[in-house]
């Protein structure tokens, strides 16, 4: 008797769009929530209606941290980590000159994973606002040291990107781009209508929700970019197949 393993075939646009149409609901939902905190509604029918908005409004706010969003967030980072760790492990079996910067792409979506379930990167504020006193823009100030770190990578990575063939650099470039402008310009305008209007008010948290649906959306275009990379260039016989 032979063991057999069924091929798991995956879709990248079907998985591409899935995500992005369950951010859009997020973020629907995050809004909805948010208005009915600041304007109410006209009629609470009960104690489970009570229960359900009150869940709406704490439960799927994308501003929060260890609500359904958030952990959303950890798993679409954690994903391209797997993948990442897929294709260093192929890299490094052929002795590939990059097979060291694939392994460190899956560790660092890995700590970003991390950080997004413990909210570690939030910790950086008080004492970078304490230092620079930051506000405005820089209001929300760990993305002093997130700006730094955007750079170096750049540096680290740039033989890497450049090696890239045609397709991949447009679609890493595109990916990575939404991806830190989320996390980076997004946090920025977030802090800057924080400063402007503080964080109790419909228009921060329509912005916030936006901002953060951004995020997510750049991470779902990275996990779609590295299942076609995977389409193209790992070899056949793989448990699962892109297609």
């Amino acid at each position: 008797m032979t063991n057999q393993i069924s091929e798991i075939k995956i879709n990248s646009k079907k998985i591409l769009i899935t995500l992005i149409a369950f951010t859009i609901l997020l973020v629907a939902f995050s809004i909805w929530g948010q208005y009915i905190r600041y304007f109410g509604v006209a009629d609470i029918r009960g104690y489970w209606h009570e229960f359900l908005m009150d869940i709406l409004m704490s439960a799927f706010y994308l501003d929060s941290e260890g609500n359904i969003p958030a952990h959303f967030n950890a798993l679409l980072l954690f994903i391209p980590s797997l993948l990442l760790g897929l294709i260093a492990l192929w890299k490094n079996s052929n002795k590939d000159k990059f097979r060291f910067h694939w392994l460190g792409l899956a560790l660092i979506f890995l700590l970003l994973s991390f950080d997004e379930a413990a909210s570690l990167h939030e910790r950086l504020i008080k004492p970078m606002r304490a230092i620079y006193g930051a506000d405005g823009f820089f209001y929300f100030s760990w993305v002093i040291p997130g700006l730094i770190a955007v750079a170096l990578f750049g540096l680290v990575y740039l033989l890497f990107f450049l090696h890239l063939d045609k397709k991949f650099k447009f679609l890493f470039f595109i990916s990575l781009g939404i991806y830190i402008g989320g996390v980076i310009g997004g946090e920025m305008l977030s802090g800057y209508y924080a400063t402007a209007l503080g964080h109790k008010n419909i228009t921060y948290a329509t912005v916030a929700s936006i901002e953060e649906s951004i995020e997510l959306i750049g991470c779902s275009f990275i996990i779609y970019s590295l299942l076609e990379y995977i389409k193209h260039y790992l070899p056949e016989g793989m448990i699962f197949k892109v297609t």
